[in-house]
């Protein structure tokens, strides 16, 4: 009987289907990461990237810094922002525009977490792409807050970028619905040349010749065409994970949003969330539909 981990991976099986990207841009040194990464990207033909950024709302009547402002200055300092996330939005959308996908971009007033969340559900988007860090005030914080709310609540995976490059691909495998949710995105054509690798932590000797999720994964992902190799470890399990893209120079790691022993009440398990904050790559999370 076929293994259910490689019927999840081969139902996809490569195909170039178009997918909806959500792209969050706020001008930061981490966004034009992140345009620099989609530009290199070979999506399928007929896929929608659509960059967004958030402007402030204007609340009229509310108290500004150093006392009352007229209305009409509060209302052109509205304007003047709105324009500007506008052009940031719009030159952005120019950097990653190619022939056969279809480029659009918005300036949405609001939180920015709150509008990329809102424009990811409204849009059924495929992935959510965000910078590692946004023009916030706490740039010594490992992840931004923007960023770390949207990988906390999207419904769909969500690619932290910290390179511009997905050529090595790191998928972290502990045998979890979390974990086969995330070896399937590895069908996702835009990964067709990418070089796979799979690992999983061994709560035994990593030198243990059982079966473990590496090499269940690494089946299915050879039945779909694909030749990843295996790499089984010891220890703890995001230390170890961490350890091996570091070792191996990922791009990019794949991992679900929980683990075997994660809680069903965490928004991101902690192997996850010690992955998100201590990769020294991309991450891309799959969360499972609650």
């Amino acid at each position: 009987q076929c293994d259910p981990r490689h019927r999840e991976v081969t139902e996809m099986d490569l195909r170039r289907e178009p997918m909806r990207v959500l792209i969050g841009y706020d001008g930061s040194e981490s966004a034009d990461q992140v345009c620099e990464l989609v530009a290199g990207i070979d999506w399928p033909p007929g896929s929608e990237l659509r960059v967004v950024t958030a402007y402030p709302p204007y609340l009229p009547g509310a108290d500004w810094p150093g006392g009352g402002v007229e209305p009409s200055v509060a209302q052109g300092v509205f304007e003047a922002e709105r324009s500007e996330a506008e052009d940031r939005a719009k030159a952005a959308a120019n950097r990653i525009r190619r022939p056969g996908v279809t480029v659009t971009s918005g300036a949405l007033m609001g939180r920015a977490a709150s509008v990329l969340l809102d424009e990811a559900a409204a849009r059924s988007t495929d992935l959510l792409i965000v910078g590692n860090r946004g023009l916030g005030p706490f740039t010594f914080a490992l992840v931004g807050s923007v960023s770390a709310e949207v990988i906390d609540h999207a419904a769909c995976p969500v690619l932290l970028v910290r390179g511009s490059s997905i050529e090595r691909v790191l998928l972290a495998d502990d045998g979890s619905a979390d974990a086969r949710a995330a070896a399937a995105l590895l069908a996702w054509p835009v990964f067709a040349r990418s070089q796979v690798r799979v690992v999983t932590v061994s709560e035994t000797d990593a030198h243990a010749t059982e079966a473990t999720p590496a090499h269940s994964a690494a089946e299915g992902l050879t039945a779909a065409g694909r030749a990843p190799e295996i790499d089984v470890r010891s220890g703890d399990p995001a230390h170890e994970i961490v350890q091996a893209a570091s070792d191996w120079k990922a791009d990019l790691i794949v991992m679900g949003s929980r683990g075997r022993t994660g809680l069903a009440r965490l928004l991101l398990g902690s192997v996850a969330r010690k992955g998100v904050e201590h990769a020294p790559c991309s991450v891309l999370i799959k969360r499972l539909p609650a």
